[in-house]
């Protein structure tokens, strides 16, 4: 479901969101009104009004800090996929092209494979094993190719490839970091209990109560908007670029 919301315009997947959570909250008002469960209005009738408000505010806290926490680990991917085209560009700049084509070639080869190939594979834990082989055999050829290759750039060359290789799994580690199915029931429980609440709190006026559902319902799609939109930070309309990556072997 979120894989399918992910795809869709932005615009279109915040509508659906809180539309469908307005939905949910005007049927949960008319189950309240309509059903047998209408006899539990009156108990409500002794809770403080500004309860209500108050479970609201807790959700929006809780999906605060949720949501703060996603879009913290997209930003901790950017950093990733920056730094590995930083290094890997730097890499490439210090190895003399006309003397040494090979090894530009097989870092255009591994920024292609990663862009066309594995970019789609990381959100499901899929690594690319031709991107890693890539990867390994240029630590291989700077340990024991490149003749005639000064010392002291061969030594840069394999410390700014240890860098690539942290950076590639820090972007591997993002990319399946995504929100656990356990904070998904909890947020949606949550929600619900908050919107049921509003309709039982509400049951004198059935207005007032469509009313209040509404609000709710807006201001639980729009937190539950902002956490799915960057749930995964390689997929969607709001996923990192890799345009830069691809400059690495488009430029070759």
């Amino acid at each position: 479901m979120i894989l399918f919301l992910l795809e869709l315009p932005i615009v279109v997947m915040a509508l659906l969101i809180i539309g469908t959570t307005v939905a949910l909250a005007w049927l949960i008002v008319e189950i309240v009104h309509r059903t047998h469960l209408a006899k539990l209005k009156p108990s409500f009738r002794n809770m403080l009004p500004p309860l209500g408000g108050a479970m609201m505010a807790g959700y929006v806290i809780f999906s605060a800090l949720v949501a703060n926490t996603i879009w913290r680990e997209k930003e901790f991917a950017e950093q990733a996929v920056h730094q590995e085209v930083r290094s890997l560009s730097f890499a490439a700049k210090m190895v003399d092209a006309q003397r040494y084509p090979e090894f530009g070639l097989a870092i255009a080869a591994y920024a292609k494979t990663v862009t066309q190939q594995e970019w789609q594979s990381m959100s499901d834990g899929i690594e690319n094993t031709g991107a890693q082989q890539i990867l390994d055999n240029l630590h291989r050829t700077v340990l024991t190719g490149l003749p005639g290759l000064p010392e002291e750039i061969r030594r840069s060359l394999t410390a700014t490839l240890k860098d690539v290789e942290i950076a590639r799994q820090n972007r591997l580690m993002a990319a399946t970091d995504i929100i656990p199915g356990e904070v998904w029931v909890t947020v949606v429980m949550t929600a619900l209990v908050v919107l049921t609440f509003s309709a039982f709190a509400h049951q004198h006026d059935l207005v007032a109560a469509r009313i209040m559902a509404s609000l709710f319902g807006v201001m639980i799609g729009s937190m539950m908007f902002s956490i799915i939109a960057v749930d995964r930070p390689f997929i969607g309309k709001v996923a990192i670029s890799k345009a830069a990556m691809i400059k690495l072997w488009e430029n070759r």
